[in-house]
């Protein structure tokens, strides 16, 4: 496997300081990347030898006053830093040498689209970081070859020689969201292993872009037909290599980010109520076959009406997103934290140690009690009752019906605790 760190540091060299500046920003503003500005070859060199800064990617211009643009294009690669050609000037001869250089693309400075692309350019490599692609060919040279090339654009690489080989690496690393396959292999086809993955893998989540050098025009469609996402005809360029990769991840990330909008709550940006019984189904099955341990708690805001009426229901809605921030950085991504209604939270938390769960809600409890919420002109502090179920029952139903019992018994006792 072949992996890239996770810096967020970005070098950027641009002899136009006002550009320069303009490009930082932007990058700054809608990234949240960090970026450094270099005017000279000078200055980018020192900028790499500062051992504080670790850049993941760099943005090269050609033109600078004290170096030619291969000059710090090779420097740059000597210190395995990754770069974006950003420049005003290009041509087939350019274009060769600098594909042969094994950039990560190069954007022409035409107009005020091409700042648009080499952000979302930026955007795609910055959020490859971590992601997992698995390449398969029987031809270790071939292998290779894309194998570097996703590295370059900061993928996690897994490698397989053949489809049979491929099937073991997807079941071990379910998360695999890139998938390059030959056709002509031994054992098992690319085309065969694109049947067989999507069996179990759907196609908005795992991308696979076949290959093939043959001459039969029917293979591409084969490869559609079957359940691929993309196919590529050998021999093809790095640079449209990289453009279907790219391509079919921004897609993959825009269907993620619809159904994780159309599974949370607008307000509060926890789970609604939908995602909530559809996911909590699953593990609750999971929990009856002893896989997996769950149990639901009730959290309702005590008093939350009076909040209403004292300050008005802008200020309830600014209390419910402080709660839900609150929250979702207390639990873990395995557990669901759901708006179940109005201010009533609905938590289904997955093998929490059993006989610890009444101290994690009530160090929750506690943690809320302590927070104080902004509203504005004026801060206030809110206390919640929670009720708990902590063992597996029938339904989801019955859990939440016996965490309503509690949370009701939490509230006759004086409110603001936890009952289990």
């Amino acid at each position: 496997m072949k992996e890239k760190t996770n810096s967020r540091q970005l070098l950027l060299v641009e002899d136009s300081k006002s550009l320069g500046l303009m490009v930082k920003d932007k990058i700054e503003a809608q990234l949240a990347l960090s970026v450094s500005l270099a005017t000279s070859f000078a200055e980018t060199r020192r900028l790499i030898a500062d051992q504080r800064n670790q850049f993941f990617l760099a943005i090269l211009d050609l033109t600078l006053p004290d170096a030619s643009g291969n000059e710090v294009v090779d420097y740059v690669l000597t210190r395995n830093i990754p770069p974006i050609i950003f420049a005003g000037r290009f041509n087939q001869k350019l274009r060769d040498t600098l594909w042969q250089k094994m950039i990560v693309d190069y954007v022409l400075k035409e107009n005020p689209q091409s700042i648009d692309y080499l952000l979302g350019l930026v955007r795609r490599i910055a959020n490859n970081s971590g992601v997992k692609a698995l390449v398969v060919d029987d031809s270790r040279s071939s292998r290779l070859e894309l194998s570097n090339m996703l590295t370059i654009h900061r993928f996690c690489v897994y490698e397989a020689g053949n489809g049979e080989e491929a099937l073991p690496i997807l079941e071990q690393h379910p998360d695999i969201k890139l998938l390059i396959t030959d056709n002509d292999m031994p054992t098992m086809t690319g085309l065969q292993l694109t049947k067989e993955i999507r069996h179990r893998h759907a196609k908005d989540e795992l991308a696979i872009i076949g290959l093939s050098g043959t001459d039969d025009k029917t293979i591409s469609t084969q490869f559609i037909k079957n359940g691929a996402n993309d196919f590529l005809s050998k021999p093809f360029s790095t640079e449209e290599f990289y453009c279907r990769v790219n391509q079919n991840m921004d897609l993959l990330e825009y269907i993620r980010q619809i159904k994780e909008s159309s599974n949370r709550d607008y307000l509060t940006g926890l789970y609604n109520r939908r995602y909530f019984f559809e996911m909590g189904k699953k593990l609750l099955a999971s929990a009856k076959r002893g896989h997996i341990e769950v149990a639901i708690a009730l959290l309702d805001i005590d008093f939350f009406k009076k909040v209403n009426d004292t300050h008005g229901h802008d200020a309830g809605d600014l209390v419910l997103k402080n709660l839900g921030a609150v929250l979702l950085r207390r639990f873990r991504e395995t557990d669901i934290v759901c708006r179940y209604g109005g201010e009533e939270i609905c938590i289904l938390a997955v093998n929490m140690a059993g006989d610890s769960i009444h101290e994690i809600f009530n160090g929750v409890r506690e943690n809320i009690a302590q927070t104080t919420m902004d509203l504005g002109r004026e801060k206030i502090r809110i206390t919640v009752s929670i009720g708990l179920c902590v063992e597996a029952k029938e339904s989801l139903e019955e859990m939440i019906t016996i965490a309503d019992e509690m949370l009701y018994a939490a509230k006759e006792n004086g409110r603001n605790q936890v009952r289990f």
